[in-house]
Formats: C-alpha cells, structure tokens, sequence
C-alpha cells in the first residue's frame, strides 16, 4: 500500500473524564484528518488551552471538578477564536441550550454516533475557516475533499494520485480493495476512483461494504471494458457513476467534480438542519422561559391588583363611614326605643305579653337588619379568592346604593333607576361588580359637590339662582353588539348595559383618553388616589366587558359597563 500523509492542520481538545468516551472521540477525530490532545478534568484543560493553539474544544458538560457552563464560559475569555462543542448525557437540553447562549456552537448528546460527531465538527471546522478566510483572502488553508483512489497498477494508481494533489485534494492510493476498506476504515473518505478489476476483491464488492461501513461514502467505478452489466451493477451498488479505460481526463474531471458537488451540497444541507434543529431548541427553551416569566408576571400584577382592589374596598369603606353609622344606628334606634318602652310600663305595671311580644318583634327586626349591614360590610372588605358566580346584576347595585345611600342623601343627590325587567344574570364576582359601581357612584357625587361649589362661588344666575339640583340617573338594558360581519348565519351577540349618568361636572376629550390611567385625579392632592376607575376598568376587563364614556363638559357624564351576554339565536 501507498498512501499519502495527510498533514493536520487543526487541533481539538478532547475535556472527559471518561477514558473511553476520550478514546472513541481521539479516533473519530483523527478519521476527520484533526491531530486531538486529551484533559480528564477541567484543571488539566485550563492549562493545555494556555499553552496551545486549539481551534476546537470538545467539552463535557459534567466535570469532576469544574462547572462545565463556567469552564464554557472561562474558555471563551482565554480563546475567543476557539469553537467549543458541548458534550451531554442524555434528558439536559436545558443545559445544552444554555452553553449555546455562552458561545458554543454545539452540543452532543451522549450516547452519540460518529455521524453526531462529523455533524457538529463539520460545522465547527466551516466556520474557523470562514473566519480565517474573511481575515486573509488570500488564505489557501481551505476544506478539501478526500479521494480513495484504488487499482492493481501502480503507475495508474500513482499517475491520477499526481493529477489530484494538483486540483488541490487530500487523496489515499490503494492497489488492491483489502487495502482500500483499510484505508476507508481509518480514514474519513470523501469519493472512491476504483477500477472494479482489482483481482481478488473486485470494485463493485469494495463499494458495497464501504457503503455498509459508511452510506455517505460516494464511488465512481473505472474499468477496461465497455460492459453495460458491469456499468449498471456498479450504479446498483451505489456508484454515482462510471468510466472506461482508456480515462478521458476530462471526463474524470467532469465526473468528480459533479460527484463532489453533491457531497459537498449534501454536507451544507446537514450542517444547516443541525442549525435549524438547534435553533428550534433555543427557541423552544426561550419560548418555555417566556411563558413562566409571564405566568409569574401574571400572578405579581394580579396580586398587585387584588391588593389595590383591596385598598380601595378599604377606603370606600371609610368613606362610607356616614351612610354605614346611619344604617346601623337606626335599628338601633328603635331597638332604644322598644327599651324604654318596656321600662315605663313595666314601672306602671302595665306590660302585658302582648307589648312584650311585639317589642321582642320590633327587636329581631332591628337585629336581623343589623346584621344583614355588618355581614355585607364584612363579606365585602374580606380578601377573598376571585370566584365567579351568576351574578343579578340589579342586586349588586342595590347592595352599593346600601353602603353609599346615606351619603347620598346627606349630599342631597337624588338617584333615579330605569331598571330594564327580567335581566339575565351574568358570570362575575359580585363584590367586585359592587366596588365597581360604588367607585362610579363616589366619583359622580364628588363631581355633583364641586359642580355645585363652583355655581354657588359664581355671580347669581336669574334662571336657577344658582342651585344646582344634583341627579344620579341608573339605567340598565340590553342591546346587540354591532359586529359588522355580513355573514346572516352567525348568532346575534347580545350584551348587558349597565349606565351611571350625573349632571355634574363632565370631562373633555382630553381628560377621556386618561381617565382610566392608575393615579390620574383631576380632583385635588391629597383628595383622591386616582386607582378607582383603573381598578374598575381591571375588574371589568377580568369579566371580558368594556366600559365606554360619554361627556359634555359642564353638563353631564355617563359611563357605561357592557358585559357580554351568551350568544343567541
């Protein structure tokens, strides 16, 4: 056998605690035509990457005495140029997904396959080439394919062996095809020139056991006799071609390089799949890191919300405080009064069981009333678990005329209701549908106060002498949502309006676009928070309705709630 001494133009460093792992890799490498030097540890490796030149750096993730990503990480600082392939064991994706963000350019999954390892080297070595290409177009370390040219007559063998190192290829000689399987056993082939009379092992049965050993290895067949049998059992065997004795250089030429060209272009086609393959993982990882920052960004702004909604529940409550007191000492009230009652008589001697009777009944009411209030007010500043119920929309508004009547009354507001009858019930979470009508309820009747302040500041008025007589009109109906869509076959979408319109204040189309910004007041510092309507714009957003505003400034404001109904027929 004659063969040419390939000279190794690249060094890898092999990282493994595992000798044998080491040992299979140092093998597959010098396939590849690259010299390897061995580090069983992290400590080892350091040194080794000091002292020499390494182009690529096979690095095991798990090191007895280094963090694999840290070592990655520490490689990079010393040895930028270097590409640094990951190995791992099986089911750490994660892992490997985090030395690619590091500056790997790839990873293998143990137990891996020489195919894994050509794949990943392959990539590695097109692109240290690349880079040293673009620093020096005149480099002439290009990837060059590997020839295996195989025939029993030396001077043919040595003869197109001399035409092929000129066309600038890496090529191995063989004259017989036991030679040849030794060659393409060691040694990463590229193409196979064998003539199919070899003596003993002919061509065809060569190329069948080197496609056995590896599918990618491509042949062109040569022989010295025009035999179409020969010719079609070579292409059967996986010949990509085939020529006859006397070779027409030009033909080989032509047949090589076209040979070539489909290697070369197969190799691209791996090399961008493993990209993409790799890609796909990063994106998927990033995708899964994604979703848990926004689940946990999610859970922090809904608490964040549940404790403003919470707040506000806590400050409506003291502002409430008036209308609460009222509620409670009326029944208590009478409660006084059914006491005394029963003091004088008795003092006279003139109970009777029929005053005691009614008493004890005047006092169960008074009770039960009371306790219907402090129930209310308990259940309603509770922290609670957003639970959907089917929720009566007119009782919730009802339950927040309650809490907030009082105060109304003493501010001489009147509130008229246009309640549409027999309403569906919707889907919600009654305590906050309340807060949400009690925040509206509040706003009107500060706007009502300071419409009235302003009127009573201004010159008098012959018209109204400059009273203002402060409304809150409630309103509920329902109505179709316009989709616009031409389609007759689709179902009606209704939807549930629920109005709050006062003659107070209003606002202009500048305020409009703001109103429900978090902290924007237009009442003054230290009067407000400015979270009731970004609070409730939240709360309705949570039960998938809208809330839209009309306004003239001076004369009115009306804010609508528009909750989605179940689609109909």
């Amino acid at each position: 056998m004659n063969d040419k001494k390939v000279t190794t133009k690249k060094m890898v460093l092999i990282v493994d605690d595992d000798k044998i792992i080491c040992d299979y890799l140092q093998k597959e490498l010098k396939r590849n035509y690259l010299s390897s030097v061995i580090a069983y540890n992290g400590e080892s490796a350091l040194k080794l990457i000091k002292e020499n030149k390494l182009d690529i750096i096979l690095l095991d993730i798990g090191l007895p005495d280094i963090n694999g990503l840290d070592m990655l990480t520490t490689i990079k600082e010393i040895t930028p140029k270097s590409e640094v392939i990951i190995i791992t064991g099986c089911g750490t994706m994660e892992i490997a997904v985090a030395a690619l963000r590091r500056g790997a350019i790839d990873y293998i999954e143990k137990p891996f396959k020489s195919s894994d390892i050509a794949i990943s080297v392959g990539r590695a070595m097109e692109k240290i080439l690349e880079n040293e290409y673009s620093e020096c177009s005149n480099s002439s370390d290009k990837n060059t394919n590997t020839l295996l040219i195989i025939d029993d007559e030396p001077t043919v063998a040595k003869s197109m062996e001399s035409f092929f190192l000129d066309e600038g290829y890496e090529v191995f000689i063989a004259n017989s095809g036991e030679e040849g399987l030794k060659l393409i056993e060691e040694y990463k082939i590229d193409l196979i020139i064998s003539d199919i009379n070899l003596g003993t092992m002919n061509g065809i049965d060569v190329l069948k056991q080197a496609k056995n050993l590896y599918s990618d290895i491509e042949a062109i067949m040569v022989t010295g006799y025009s035999n179409t049998e020969l010719a079609i059992s070579s292409i059967r065997a996986g010949a990509s071609d085939y020529i006859t004795k006397p070779i027409n250089i030009d033909e080989l030429i032509f047949a090589t390089k076209k040979t070539l060209e489909r290697i070369n272009l197969r190799k691209v086609r791996l090399y961008r799949s493993r990209e993409m393959e790799i890609s796909k993982g990063i994106i998927s990882k990033m995708n899964e890191e994604l979703e848990r920052r926004v689940e946990e960004r999610t859970k922090m702004l809904n608490k964040t919300q549940s404790q403003l909604f919470q707040t506000s529940k806590l400050a409506t409550l003291g502002e409430m405080s008036a209308g609460l007191a009222h509620e409670i000492n009326q029944p208590l009230g009478g409660i006084a009064l059914v006491a005394e009652t029963f003091k004088k008589l008795h003092q006279k001697g003139k109970l009777t069981p029929e005053d005691l009777e009614l008493g004890i009944k005047d006092i169960q009411t008074s009770v039960k009333r009371m306790e219907r209030v402090i129930h209310h007010i308990r259940t309603f500043a509770r922290q609670e678990t957003l639970k959907f119920i089917q929720v009566d929309v007119h009782e919730t508004i009802e339950l927040a005329l309650t809490l907030l009547g009082e105060q109304l009354r003493l501010h001489e507001i009147e509130v008229s209701k246009d309640y549409m009858q027999n309403i569906p019930k919707i889907s919600g979470e009654p305590y906050q549908i309340e807060q949400v009508w009690i925040n509206f309820l509040s706003n009107a009747k500060d706007a009502l106060d300071i419409k009235q302040a302003k009127l009573q500041n201004e010159p008098p008025s012959n018209s109204d002498n400059n009273n203002l007589k402060k409304r809150i009109t409630i309103t509920t109906r329902i109505e179709e949502v316009d989709n616009n869509n031409e389609d007759n076959n689709k179902k009606n979408v209704k939807q549930l309006v629920v109005s709050f319109k006062d003659n107070g204040l209003g606002v202009n189309e500048h305020i409009r676009k703001k109103i429900f910004d978090p902290f924007f007041t237009t009442k003054e510092v230290g009067k407000a928070t400015g979270l009731g309507l970004s609070i409730s714009y939240g709360i309705i957003e949570t039960h998938k309705g809208t809330i839209d505003i009309e306004s003239v400034e001076g004369e009115y404001f009306e804010i609508m709630v528009k909750f989605p109904l179940e689609e109909v027929s």
